[in-house]
């Protein structure tokens, strides 16, 4: 059955991506990118471990009669002595419409072990992809890719890097100024807190401009905005 449900998943996912539809009504997709549309064209952050800059995140959006498509690739290599010790790479392509997420598709490369992770929304149902794994939940399900902040409304969401569906308590935990591209920004910093442990940071107007977290090893990642304010990009420091 799991294999089964894996094999309709994929042929959905290709399907609702690629096939375009006899609709060109546009202002229906207009509350899913709204904040798309705060943030310009693309969200670039730089990725420092322990204060050294070691990859980058990158969103890309475009709108369409279909929706809002969502690109995502974050990488990282960590170095010692001029070698590389450790890479990773994560790339997504998802699609929004109506508010809500309909399909997203994220590989995984974890210094070598790759996963895909896929899921698709059908009526009230999500279907989730892993691996020999398969399962469904209800819908709608928010994954981890915080450039939606209609996520802090959640109490779970779907870890796209392990494709797990994660039980979240996310509160504010007070004011903070942010560097930007446009320099410093008056913003609210987010903890989620049980199945994942992560500072998440949005202006007021719900872009997302900082996040902070702890990798496997203890160490701390910082995602520093080189461009989140839709202007242009500052350069990489580091």
């Amino acid at each position: 059955m799991r294999v089964i449900l894996s094999v309709v998943l994929a042929v959905l996912f290709i399907v609702s991506i690629t096939e375009p539809e006899a609709s060109d009504d546009t202002a229906r997709h207009a509350h899913n990118t709204d904040q798309a549309i705060n943030s310009g064209d693309e969200i670039n952050f730089d990725v420092y471990r322990n204060g050294t800059r070691v990859g980058f995140h990158r969103v890309r959006f475009q709108t369409s009669d279909k929706g809002l498509a969502v690109e995502v690739r974050f990488q990282i290599q960590v170095t010692f002595l001029g070698i590389t010790v450790y890479r990773y790479r994560y790339d997504s392509r998802a699609l929004w419409t109506d508010g809500s997420l309909s399909a997203i598709r994220a590989t995984v490369d974890d210094d070598g072990a790759v996963l895909d992770v896929r899921a698709q929304r059908i009526g009230e149902r999500v279907y989730v992809a892993t691996g020999d794994t398969a399962y469904e939940t209800a819908a709608p399900l928010f994954p981890t890719n915080h450039w939606n902040a209609e996520v802090l409304g959640q109490n779970r969401v779907l870890n796209t890097l392990t494709g797990q569906v994660n039980k979240v308590r996310i509160e504010a935990s007070g004011p903070d100024r942010v560097d930007t591209e446009r320099g410093p920004v008056a913003a609210t910093r987010y903890a989620y807190t049980g199945d994942l442990q992560t500072d998440v940071w949005y202006d007021a107007a719900g872009r997302w401009v900082k996040m902070r977290f702890r990798g496997r090893d203890g160490s701390l990642i910082d995602y520093v905005c080189r461009q989140c304010q839709g202007g242009p990009g500052k350069r990489a420091s580091g």
